[in-house]
């Protein structure tokens, strides 16, 4: 007997915590949007960039390692011991600098929060385009449940991943889960592969109503051969080959401890958030024309701690009060200088040894250029520290003014602290100055309910993102913005439809541009700061056809300006700020008895944009440019009875090319086409 229950006809209501309080996603006074965690699991999703790729306003550009969000053009970010990135990203509430964690971890989520705009009242500095928030499921007390996935494709993959929920007692539940994948690199030379594994355990205890305390411990570790690029010429030429050598490996290491304590005291709910994460690692490999042979990091150590004290839900009145500490340590260190020529031969000198010529700047060198290993100059490859410090106090309340009609107001004052040194002798050596930094961050607003299922909400808010110092030790200062957004929510045709509407104005007083100038030796990287603006709008709508048909479509629009510095970069759009983004997709579910096949379609598009700023006219060949593009996605999902399913795809159908970044000369693409199939068993 088949007991499956047909599905309502209305869009489910979704439950977020964008703003630190429970709520509907269309009560929520941001522009937000959830990727749920299920669907992540079915689709094989292992990566950050295959997770958001359909979310309104959002791209994910390339790093080093990893990847990083951008959301309304905003999140081109720094190398970790410069600063961070303009999209703060969290897990599980612990705010993370490093982008090797977008890489895997994407395993037994509840839901992915995307929050569109800045958020720096509740979420503090770095957090000028937004925030992301992946949140992992919790255990369950009194439930023992789980989930077993397989999934196998093209490029020799193969990715399983896996859950349990254990109630220990009456008042104790633990949920364990890990992942594991390899895939061989997209890259001709091998690079581009996803070798890596990871796991968490989370544990709960409820004593009473009152109180909840969690403790978790998660570890991911990196290997294969890392990340890779392409020659600008091959793109242009149609092909994805890279002239990089093959030699290359990763060995990073992830850990994070973490605890999250609640308890309802007085008129509110006191809320301890601590945490620790240390990442570590080596690498070489040949990236954009170089090759690299470092302790990447050497270390990064975070430690964090947020205390909240916030009304518990049904109160007249909404508020928040709450302190933030965030200790950032970075250690970066040069083993040796590997070197590669244009005819494809390499040499890996003995740690402390140099095979670069000296110059040379980023890339091969010429052919035979390369210093021999039983030659190359002893060099002195010091550790480069960097320390940063940030302590905040904040509130925000909302408040009704009447039955329909509500003000919010935020304020946040934070004080930061940079230190560290610089000892590498290829570089300027010595204690960098100490940098500080005091700053207050608001956000008014007021939200009012025009009918029932309407809502509308128009805000000003703050954005700061903290200064630092560049190669070189040249200080650049913080990012300054204040935003202008008004949006409306509707849900409409009985709640079978949702339409949201948002229209948003951006002021920078000073806006970070980071610049590369890898003409010199060493290379430098400079962050000028300038004033800038942007405006946009944004809608976004899921319509339900029938009990089983589910629409859901995005359409953004982006008019970005530089003021420039010095008469350079004016008049420039923001990097990876296309004018027009489109997504959109669709799918229809067949009952057919003792199965429910549903076949799904995506859609992208977006306008031409840059990937890294230039100084001068773009044109459709210059190697920043991304030209307009289309990407696709086709899958069949078959579900058996509810606790089996299976789901084939082909993901970026028609094979497009797409640009994430462009290092002189090279360029990270987005994947190509991949197939594959998820098998899925939930218990």
């Amino acid at each position: 007997m088949d007991d499956r229950k047909a599905p309502s006809a209305n869009i489910p209501e979704i439950i977020v915590t964008a703003d630190k309080f429970a709520k509907s996603i269309q009560d929520t006074p941001i522009a937000v949007s959830v990727v749920q965690g299920d669907r992540i699991a079915e689709n094989g999703s292992t990566k950050i960039d295959d997770v958001l790729k359909n979310e309104a306003a959002v791209t994910v550009q390339g790093a080093a390692r990893g990847f990083i969000v951008s959301i309304r053009g905003l999140g081109l970010s720094l190398p970790p011991q410069m600063g961070q990135g303009a999209v703060s990203t969290n897990y599980d509430g612990a705010y993370s600098s490093r982008a090797e964690n977008g890489s895997v971890g994407f395993y037994d989520l509840a839901r992915v929060e995307v929050l569109r705009g800045p958020q720096s009242t509740l979420y503090g500095r770095n957090s000028v385009g937004g925030v992301v928030n992946v949140i992992s499921k919790d255990p369950q007390i009194g439930v023992t449940e789980g989930y077993l996935s397989g999934e196998v494709g093209n490029y020799s993959l193969f990715h399983g991943e896996g859950a349990i929920n254990v109630p220990l007692g009456k008042t104790l539940a633990l949920r364990a889960a890990g992942a594991g994948i390899t895939r061989d690199g997209y890259m001709s030379n091998g690079h581009d592969d996803n070798k890596s594994y990871a796991g968490r355990a989370k544990l709960l205890w409820e004593p009473g109503d009152a109180v909840r305390v969690m403790l978790g411990v998660e570890h991911t570790a990196l290997r294969g051969q890392g990340p890779g690029a392409v020659p600008i010429a091959n793109i242009l030429a149609g092909n994805r080959d890279t002239t990089d050598v093959s030699v290359g490996f990763q060995r990073i290491n992830y850990w994070k401890y973490w605890a999250d304590i609640s308890a309802d005291i007085g008129p509110g709910t006191l809320r301890l958030i601590p945490s620790y994460q240390r990442t570590s690692g080596v690498s070489l490999g040949a990236f954009g024309g170089s090759l690299g042979y470092a302790f990447d990091p050497k270390l990064t150590r975070q430690e964090q701690v947020e205390v909240r004290y916030s009304s518990q839900a049904g109160s007249p009145v909404e508020w928040n009060l709450g302190f933030y500490h965030y200790k950032n340590h970075n250690v970066q260190q040069t083993i040796s200088g590997a070197c590669q020529d244009t005819e494809g031969n390499y040499v890996i000198p003995a740690p402390g040894y140099n095979s670069v010529p000296d110059g040379l700047p980023p890339g091969p060198a010429p052919a035979g250029g390369c210093i021999a290993a039983d030659l190359a100059p002893a060099e002195s490859y010091e550790a480069e520290i960097r320390n940063s410090q940030t302590d905040g106090l904040f509130g925000q309340v909302t408040i009704p003014l009447g039955s329909r009609l509500r003000a919010i107001a935020g304020l946040r004052y934070t004080w930061e602290k940079i230190t560290g040194a610089n000892d590498d002798s290829t570089d300027f050596t010595g204690p960098i100055a100490t940098l500080k930094d005091k700053h207050f961050d608001y956000r008014l607003g007021l939200e009012a309910d025009i009918a029932s299922t309407t809502k509308a909400y128009a805000t000003v808010a703050s954005g700061y993102r903290q200064g630092g110092y560049g190669f070189g030790l040249v200080p650049f200062e913080p990012e300054k913005m204040t935003s202008y957004e008004v949006g409306l929510k509707n849900r409409f045709a009985g709640g079978n439809m949702q339409l949201n509407l948002t229209g948003f104005y951006y002021d920078y007083k000073s806006f970070q541009l980071t610049i590369a100038n890898f003409a010199v030796s060493p290379a430098q990287l400079y962050v000028p700061t300038m004033p800038a603006r942007e405006y946009g709008v944004e809608a976004e709508t899921q319509i339900a056809v029938g009990s089983r048909g589910r629409f859901n479509g995005s359409v953004t629009w982006l008019d970005s300006r530089l003021d420039g510095i010095d008469g350079f970069y004016v008049g420039l759009p923001f990097p990876n700020s296309p004018t027009w983004s489109v997504k959109m997709g669709y799918e229809q579910g067949f009952d057919l008895g003792g199965v429910v096949l549903t076949p799904r379609g995506d859609l992208r598009f977006a306008s031409s944009s840059i990937v890294y700023p230039e100084d001068h006219a773009i044109n459709d060949r210059d190697p920043s440019a991304q030209n307009d593009w289309v990407s696709s996605d086709i899958s069949i999902r078959a579900e058996f009875g509810g606790a089996f399913s299976l789901v084939a795809y082909v993901k970026n159908v028609n094979d497009a090319m797409i640009k994430q970044s462009h290092f002189f000369g090279y360029a990270q693409l987005a994947a190509p086409r991949t197939y594959g199939m998820t098998a899925t068993y939930r218990f």
